[in-house]
């Protein structure tokens, strides 16, 4: 009976993680059932069985090997590389992840079987009731996929192909969004996920590599950047009351002022007005935006349509 493609992709794995050395194509040949026995017809679905591992997320390894025909390419898989590691959990972070899993459940992911193999009972056993269901669509599993592999996506969004970097997926109000590096403009850019439009397109492992200050640097959230929003610089007065707390908690203002009553004048940038917005009003009266006008004029209109709702 022939064996089917994910067959014999099984057993190519299985072949690739049980050897104690690289193995040559020559060797994969012999071994691995459900290849084609011409030689090139072999070589062309053997690339393709390993770009699919690649694609699923298989650290195949490549390893120059000698011969009585000289150097020639060896083919394994570590299985320290592949096999999940023990997490070192403790038997109540594994309850806590267990309660959590059972609260929030992400459409289409089986989050039991994920329990099951850190030593966890079921999610189901947990005995409470689910307080969130997160929708999963493709959009989403693509691009999971695509920093997994650190690979380069392709896009529409509002009318322009966007070729980015991506970095992370967040949820946020009920909705989901990527922080990706635009190659296009050269900079950090946040992409809700419902607004793409047609197919998104992943390129080959590897081809992603972030900014250094994209990885080192944790942003806050007014300073990540929407495409529906311009950049702002803020110069925000803050009483001495909040001045020390706001030096601490946020390293990227510049203080500009130091007042003698303890008071301070910060200046920071902003990309995301909702985000800054929030942060102003979490001082409470101890913030007053001076400029620019925007910023200022945004929250008044804010707080005018509170006053009134």
């Amino acid at each position: 009976m022939a064996i089917d493609k994910p067959e014999r992709q099984l057993g190519l794995l299985a072949a690739l993680l049980h050897t104690d050395r690289p193995l040559r194509a020559a060797e994969i040949h012999y071994r691995v059932e459900g290849y084609p026995e011409d030689d090139v017809a072999f070589r062309r679905a053997f690339e393709r069985d390993k770009d699919d591992l690649r694609r699923l997320g298989v650290p195949l390894q490549v390893e120059r090997t000698e011969t009585s025909d000289g150097s020639i390419d060896g083919y394994r898989v570590s299985q320290g590389d592949y096999y999940l590691h023990d997490l070192g959990l403790e038997p109540d972070e594994v309850v806590a992840l267990s309660v959590a899993l059972r609260l929030i459940r992400l459409e289409g992911v089986a989050s039991d079987d994920a329990l099951w193999k850190l030593g966890g009972a079921s999610a189901d056993q947990a005995g409470s009731a689910q307080l969130a269901h997160i929708a999963m669509g493709p959009a989403v599993t693509q691009f999971h996929e695509a920093i997994t592999l650190k690979a380069r996506v392709t896009f529409d969004y509002r009318g322009e192909e966007r070729q980015v970097e991506p970095w992370r997926l967040a949820f946020r109000r009920g909705q989901w969004y990527l922080e990706a590096f635009d190659r296009v403009r050269a900079d950090e850019r946040r992409f809700r996920l419902d607004r793409i439009e047609g197919a998104v397109h992943v390129g080959e492992a590897g081809t992603a590599t972030a900014p250094r200050a994209l990885v080192t640097q944790e942003r806050q959230p007014w300073q990540f950047t929407t495409e529906d929003e311009l950049s702002y610089t803020a110069l925000v007065a803050i009483d001495a009351s909040h001045a020390r707390w706001a030096q601490h908690h946020l390293p990227a203002a510049t203080v500009v002022t130091t007042h003698d009553d303890g008071s301070i004048e910060i200046q920071l940038d902003v990309t995301n007005v909702a985000a800054f917005r929030s942060l102003i009003l979490s001082m409470f009266d101890a913030a007053e935006i001076l400029s620019p006008p925007e910023l200022r004029d945004d929250m008044v209109r804010w707080l005018q349509a509170m006053v009134s709702a």
